[in-house]
């Protein structure tokens, strides 16, 4: 089993805060784009919208996909000296959403109504790649989650195994819609139940493993 250097409180604390700031922003400034874009609905359009080609203020919508971003990595820069695996996970995480900010739906009616419906997105590489992406966030999520439950386990820690267990299984889920809300409802409430998963992971520090050896061989 490989050791690793252990992360200091210092960085810790520098991830954490990463964490907590980069989850503050996201919804503040989607909360901002979703109240200043033209005729935008909460419960109709996807946080996606927000940053579409065309959107009337996508600039917020760009600053929302960075703060995401940031947390995830954040989480990664709390876990490196614990969890290494885990936090190389959640560092691909992080890119994964900063790449689906930077390859942008497609909407030509702006942010208004710009959800799944292929009436209304137009189907572009950079939409593809954006579809990707997310749906890598979610596989590199779990994977996170999964691996840092595996470390609690082999130090015998109930609370790690059941953050990571359990975030990963209900954020997967809910990435499947399956809820009868509308879609806007649906995918806010899937990115609100894996932050609160990530803020558990940066700044509780019972759930999550202390050994520095604690990856899977």
């Amino acid at each position: 089993m490989r050791r690793h250097a252990p992360t200091t409180g210092r960085t810790v604390r520098l991830g954490q805060g990463l964490v907590l700031g980069g989850v503050t922003g996201f919804w503040l400034l989607a909360s901002v784009g979703a109240a200043r874009a033209p005729s935008y609905r909460l419960g109709a359009d996807y946080l996606s919208a927000l940053a579409a080609i065309g959107a009337a203020e996508a600039a917020w919508g760009l600053a929302m996909f960075a703060c995401g971003a940031l947390a995830l990595a954040g989480g990664a820069v709390v876990l490196r000296g614990s969890v290494p695996v885990a936090a190389a996970l959640l560092a691909a995480a992080a890119g994964s959403v900063a790449l689906a900010g930077a390859d942008r739906v497609a909407c030509p009616l702006g942010a208004a109504g710009c959800n799944a419906g292929p009436s209304v997105l137009e189907p572009t590489t950079s939409g593809q790649v954006h579809a990707v992406a997310v749906v890598a966030y979610q596989v590199l999520f779990s994977a996170a989650l999964l691996t840092l439950a595996w470390a609690g386990r082999r130090e015998g820690r109930a609370l790690p195994v059941v953050v990571g267990v359990g975030g990963a299984v209900v954020t997967a889920v809910l990435a499947v819609d399956p809820l009868p809300l509308d879609p806007g409802w649906s995918q806010r409430l899937w990115v609100a139940v894996g932050h609160g998963v990530l803020v558990a992971v940066g700044l509780c520090r019972p759930c999550t493993p202390t050994s520095p050896a604690g990856d899977p061989p």
